[in-house]
């Protein structure tokens, strides 16, 4: 029995999952280390008190008073919740509560057992960024990029003026970073969505559409007079070199510019009118911007903008 009893502590103390028991009352009565390592508290810290002392304030009375009911009727509990760590950080957990009855029924003690989420949660949280957004860059990546045109073609079908779309393309991109490296063609890169980035407003969206080619949304113009002015900045900037440890690139850019409804119904549409004017920059001699005209999308001539 003595042999049993130790077996069964020992098992108790490697579980990976935190344990902590209470009497009927809710005073800890005993925790295995799991407990400690996730809390922090040592087991003489909290043997004796309430388990009230890991109490992050986020959940209110309500949800205390559910949990003690579902006890008390069905004998057990689970859910997610958050509890606080002896250094005071909040963290997220998974909890199952069991009530252990004597031979005649009553409640002697309740054995929680739970689980730390905060990695888990860490991961989906990390999953879901790099759903919408490029994990090179940070920017919004294409899906998230045709998710906010649409809310601005929405926007601005409703109260009036335009969205403009600007596709822009690395010029040479290819030759550099056969010359330079894939490293420093990450460095060019990240360089090239700051320097973007810095040219526009907070309301505006930069995103990376793939390779070197990155898209932006102007939403709610006034006049394609904003659209040009940041085409403009956009421009001067990526033509400026860049400096990589010791090598000076010569950086340069081709943007195509579509406007919503001017020339496209869709954002789709919009999004491959600015691609296929973009192209035509780059056909002209590029490091240049250029309007889609004002004609059927994809059709007629492109008038270069300057």
């Amino acid at each position: 029995m003595t042999h049993d009893a130790s077996l069964l502590t020992q098992a108790y103390d490697a579980m990976s999952c935190a344990v902590m028991i209470t009497d009927a009352e809710g005073t800890i009565v005993s925790v295995n280390r799991a407990f400690s390592r996730v809390t922090g508290w040592t087991a003489h810290e909290v043997i004796g008190q309430s388990p009230r002392m890991l109490a992050s304030g986020r959940q209110d009375a309500d949800f205390f008073e559910a949990m003690w009911n579902a006890l008390l009727t069905r004998g057990r509990w689970q859910g997610e919740l958050w509890n606080r760590r002896k250094s005071g950080e909040v963290y997220p957990e998974f909890l199952s509560v069991e009530a252990l009855r004597s031979a005649g029924g009553g409640i002697t003690h309740f054995v929680a057992v739970f689980s730390d989420l905060t990695e888990r949660n860490e991961r989906e949280q990390r999953l879901s960024y790099l759903a919408y957004h490029d994990e090179l860059t940070g920017l919004a990546n294409r899906t998230l990029f045709l998710d906010r045109l649409e809310s601005a073609l929405s926007i601005t079908r409703r109260k009036g003026g335009l969205v403009a779309v600007q596709a822009i393309d690395l010029d040479d991109f290819k030759a550099i970073n056969e010359t330079f490296g894939h490293e420093a063609g990450d460095l060019l890169l990240k360089a090239a969505a700051k320097r973007v980035k810095e040219c526009l407003r907070e309301s505006d969206t930069v995103a990376r559409l793939g390779g070197d080619r990155f898209g932006v949304i102007l939403p709610v113009l006034d006049g394609a007079k904003g659209a040009r002015e940041a085409a403009q900045r956009i421009l001067a900037a990526l033509c400026r070199p860049v400096f990589l440890a010791d090598d000076e690139i010569s950086l340069g850019a081709s943007i195509g510019i579509a406007l919503f409804p001017a020339d496209a119904v869709s954002a789709a549409e919009l999004a491959k009118n600015a691609e296929l004017t973009m192209a035509e920059v780059k056909k002209r001699g590029k490091r240049a911007f250029a309007f889609c005209h004002d004609a059927a999308p994809g059709a007629g001539e492109r008038r270069q903008a300057g």
